[in-house]
């Protein structure tokens, strides 16, 4: 895994496997799926043409831009793209060509067909392909060349120029190149320099003056004449070229419309073999952008870009003989050494090859736990089984312990007399060997690490007992009791000053110097509870890795802290964002590793990930802050100079951001609207500023950016607030008007203390009647009003709800479960012969039916539940949070409640039943249709023989439920 070769572009010496790789979709922001072109302006905003509009990305947010928001584009489906050095971007579709620029479309030509490219020659020409014809604009007129021209083919696929200013086309002849543009002299280039006579669908520039061309059947090199022709291994015969292009460092991508991407470099093709590497096959642009990263777009699977991450990773993809890994170090010959879980010793060296060692070799079986390096360069590694196994010359030799309990073999060390110094997980683990000899000490708990400080004294850590200092005979034991956040040590990092680190499980970090604790958990900024392995690099940082990933801390904010000069420390926090496989990390001896070339590398269940951390700093290079948009009183307002004009007072609004495709999550934004703001206002991850009633005046608007614990970058041009008052917000009107008022008031008050002397008299002796008036009122007011609402709402003869307020609960429980995201029920129920008990007892006795069904109804109703008359004999019934199936269980304990005890009347003992409709559902967007649903159910039930509860709810087909049943009393009917 060499070092990048430019800090700017693609590690040349990756997989393709090994880049980053960030998707963008119609299920992310983009309009639609199918990116047919890509480009960036000066600002930073990547742009990509899909069929449904132009859509504009900062890193975070996608701007979609389309015929119903802007007229002036004339089509959606978005077909070439080109930023041209002024800013503006060019924008091709189906039959136009429109400029854009300070949020203006203008269009440029209407063309009779497809346009396919767009591309701005040296001297600021715009040239556009097209299916008939070159255009070109130049100081915004517009000309076509075609066959009378010159022109030996009008169908036109791509464009490039030279670094002799000679611009190439290809076309459906071949290659035509154009080096006069005065006299438009075109001249094709055939087999006499070279060439088949085949049509030309891509071209791509190489900074040396070469050029390549995507043929139908295949890949050429060419400059004056061929330099090579390829089909690149795997890629089919027929297969079309789509895209093509040349990135900075001299690769060539080649991306076919159904054979997925080729890439040419280092003097050989790699392709994209799986959906591991791109999520499809099927190719339509290609873009590097101004860091370096290539975007890749393509037909029905949106936008990929790929990049170097801060992490590369080793792994099973990358030859290792297993993802899980457990140990890892490097010898003095560069070489890297990784111990696996299952598959024995890996070797990787300089050039990057593998080399496997495994029980073959003479290796124990089982996972290699722990590796040493000594000092005659030899290679000692421990074992699960506690087996200690030797790596000299090219041969292994295996020691066993007769008195180990065969705990895990976990730290080794080598003492400055050359003894080595082992840790077994187990009592008594910390033994000496020498001479094929094994030397137990007694201490505290079931070790887990050890190291040796420099002036030869031991540091141990163990589960249960914490850290252990061993200095000649006397031992020092540092617990929870010390101060330690757990008793359990996993990691210790001892560092140049002699202060220890000290990794726990569960709690945190723990730092001990000169014999004094201090701690740091999530409570102080630490990212992780569990610390499995701690690493220092060459930036003053300490790097941690735990079950949740990978971070690091400064240790000047942790020296800072434990000198009580801050109040908590900030974690820089990286996972699969930053290029890791996957975020969790094994925790053996070591398990992180700083490489002589500053590379730190970690053991992860997924294998080794490799952190750059020249690309860490490269990385902190922000984007300057755009200020987007201004709204004032919740409209837009024209910014014009970097200034705002606007009168009165009122809400203010400023959206801004820094594009970036890095770590568009880490970025933190403050502002300031000096005139207003003491001080700066940090806002995190946010891009608004919000100001309300803002009161007339001037100000200054800016905005910074950063990332991670770096320096603030430079604010952003200043936008320039002029918030001019109002005559009636101006401080002489206010003036006036206050002494004006004060006049008033003064004359007021001495007329208003004549009159209420003389008020007060009279206003005395009408208060006790009043009073008493007044009681008497409130008493029938309150009567009445709640007579009223019972008449309002609620069913007289029932007292359930009526059929217009059983609606309106509907309606407020159908928007509660929306926004809960959980289901209502609907029950419908209707009285069973209720016209035979009507004509053969009475109206009074079906009145008397009625109030005891609502009564039974009632009884059996939660608070939250809410029970109305339909309408007739016909009960409306609401469950909220209930799913189909506790409906119907509901449904049947109201059927049984009403059919299982008769109805006793002043004539008779009436056996009465009731049938009942289900409905559920989650999608409450129609609640009508709910009761429609149970109602059908009703009917269903009511057909099916009564007294049961019957479902035909949309719900149950989607979500499929056992049927409750039908239950019908076979009893003789009335």
């Amino acid at each position: 895994m060499a070092a990048p070769s430019a800090l700017l572009g693609l590690d040349a010496h990756k997989a393709l496997s090994q880049y980053v790789q960030t998707r963008l979709t119609d299920q992310n922001g983009l309009p639609q799926s199918s990116v047919s072109a890509i480009a960036q302006t000066k600002d930073g905003y990547l742009w990509f043409g899909t069929e449904e509009g132009l859509a504009r990305y900062d890193g975070t947010r996608v701007t979609v831009f389309d015929t119903a928001s802007h007229k002036e584009l004339k089509d959606n489906l978005v077909l070439a793209l080109r930023a041209s050095r002024d800013g503006s971007l060019w924008v091709g579709t189906r039959s136009s060509v429109s400029r854009y620029k300070d949020g203006v479309f203008r269009p440029y030509i209407s063309a009779a067909s497809t346009i396919n490219s767009i591309f701005e020659s040296s001297d600021g020409r715009i040239w556009v392909a097209s299916m008939n014809g070159l255009y070109v604009i130049k100081d915004g007129q517009v000309r076509l060349f075609g066959l009378r021209d010159g022109l030996p083919d009008v169908h036109i696929y791509a464009i490039a120029q030279g670094p002799d200013g000679t611009l190439w086309l290809g076309t459906d002849k071949g290659l035509v190149g154009l080096g006069d543009f005065k006299h438009k002299v075109f001249h094709t280039y055939g087999p006499a320099e070279g060439l088949p006579n085949q049509p030309v669908m891509a071209l791509a520039m190489c900074r040396n003056g070469s050029l390549w061309l995507g043929m139908q059947s295949n890949v050429l090199h060419w400059k004056g004449s061929l330099l090579g022709s390829w089909v690149p291994p795997g890629v089919p015969k027929d297969a079309r070229i789509g895209a093509m292009l040349a990135d900075r460092d001299g690769a060539v991508w080649v991306g076919y419309t159904h054979n997925g991407l080729a890439v040419y470099r280092n003097g050989g093709w790699i392709r994209s073999g799986s959906h591991e590497e791109l999520p499809s096959q099927d190719i339509s642009s290609l873009f590097e952008d101004g860091s370096g990263h290539v975007w890749i777009g393509m037909l029905q699977n949106g936008v990929a870009e790929l990049r170097d991450g801060i992490f590369s990773n080793l792994g099973v993809r990358e030859g290792l003989a297993e993802d899980r890994v457990w140990s890892v170090i490097e010898t003095q010959d560069g070489s890297m050494w990784v111990g696996t879980n299952s598959k024995g010793l890996e070797q990787i060296t300089t050039t990057g090859a593998i080399h496997h060692f495994t029980t073959q070799n003479g290796l124990p079986a089982g996972p290699v736990y722990s590796l040493m390096e000594a000092r005659d360069g030899s290679l000692w590694m421990g074992f699960e089984d506690g087996a200690l196994a030797h790596f000299k010359d090219g041969h292994f030799t295996v020691f066993r312990d007769p008195k180990s309990q065969r705990g895990y073999l976990i730290s080794i060390r080598q003492e400055a007399t050359g003894d080595l110094l082992l840790g077994f997980h187990e009592e008594d683990g910390l033994v000496r060997f020498r001479d094929g000899s094994f030397q137990h000490y007694k201490l505290p708990g079931m070790l887990n690490v050890s190291v040796i400080a420099s002036d030869g004294s031991i540091w141990v850590g163990a589960d249960h007992s914490g850290i252990t200092h061993i200095q000649g005979d006397k031992l020092t034991n540092y617990t929870t009791k010390d101060g330690l956040l757990s008793n359990f040590s996993q990691t210790l990092y001892l560092d140049r000053d002699g202060v220890l680190w000290a990794g726990t499980s569960p709690g945190g970090l723990n730092r001990i110097k000169n014999g004094r604790v201090t701690t740091y958990s999530v409570a102080q900024g630490l990212y992780g509870l569990t610390i499995g392995a701690i690493v220092e690099d060459d930036f003053g940082n300490l790097w941690m890795t735990c079950n949740k990933g990978i971070f690091r801390v400064s240790k000047k904010e942790l020296n800072d802290y434990a000198d009580g000069k801050i109040k908590a420390v900030h974690s820089e926090v990286y996972g699969t964002a930053d290029g890791m496989r996957k975020a969790e990390c094994n925790f053996g001896q070591p398990s992180a590793w700083k490489s002589r070339d500053g590379h730190l590398w970690f053991t992860t269940t997924a294998g080794i990930a490799s952190a750059d951390e020249r690309r860490i700093v490269a990385q902190d290079t922000l984007s300057a802050v755009l200020v987007e948009e201004v709204l004032y009183r919740h409209a837009p307002v024209v910014v014009q100079n970097s200034s705002v004009y606007v009168h009165g007072s009122g809400d203010l609004e400023f959206r801004f951001t820094s594009p970036n495709f890095e770590m568009p999550d880490r970025l933190r934004f403050r502002y300031r609207l000096e005139g207003f703001d003491n001080d700066w206002i940090d806002i995190d991850n946010r891009r608004i500023a919000y100001y309300t009633k803002l009161p007339p005046g001037h100000y200054s608007f800016r905005v910074q950016t950063t990332v991670g614990d770096a320096d603030w970058n430079a604010a952003a041009v200043p936008i320039t607030i002029m918030l001019e008052p109002h005559l009636w917000q101006t401080v002489w009107f206010r003036g006036f008007c206050g002494l004006l008022l004060l006049l008033i008031f003064v004359s007021c008050y001495r007329v208003r203390i004549r009159y209420l002397m003389v008020r007060t008299q009279l206003l005395e002796k009408k208060v006790e009647e009043r009073t008493q008036e007044l009681q008497e009122a409130v008493r029938v007011t309150e009567a009445a009003h709640q007579a009223l609402h019972d008449l309002a709402m609620k069913d007289g003869l029932t007292k359930l709800w009526n059929r217009r307020t059983i609606f309106e609960i509907l309606h407020k429980e159908a928007a509660r479960a929306t926004r809960d995201r959980s289901p209502v029920c609907v029950l419908m129920a209707d009285v069973d012969h209720f016209k035979v008990v009507n004509d053969l007892n009475g109206h009074m006795d079906g009145d008397s039916v009625l109030q005891e069904v609502a009564r039974r109804i009632t009884q059996l109703t939660r608070t939250y539940d809410a029970a109305g008359r339909y309408g007739g004999e016909e009960f409306l019934i609401i469950l909220p949070g209930c799913s189909l199936e506790d409906g119907y269980m509901r449904a049947e304990e109201f059927r049984a409640a009403i059919a299982n005890t008769p109805f006793v009347t002043e004539t008779a003992s009436l056996q009465i039943t009731c049938s009942f409709g289900v409905a559920a559902s989650r999608d409450l967007s129609r609640v009508e249709r709910l009761v429609r649903d149970a109602d059908n159910a009703l009917y269903k039930a009511k057909r099916a023989g009564r007294n049961c509860v019957l479902s035909t709810s949309p719900e149950a087909s989607r979500n499929p439920v056992r049927d409750q049943g039908c239950y019908v009393d076979h009893s003789p009917k009335s």
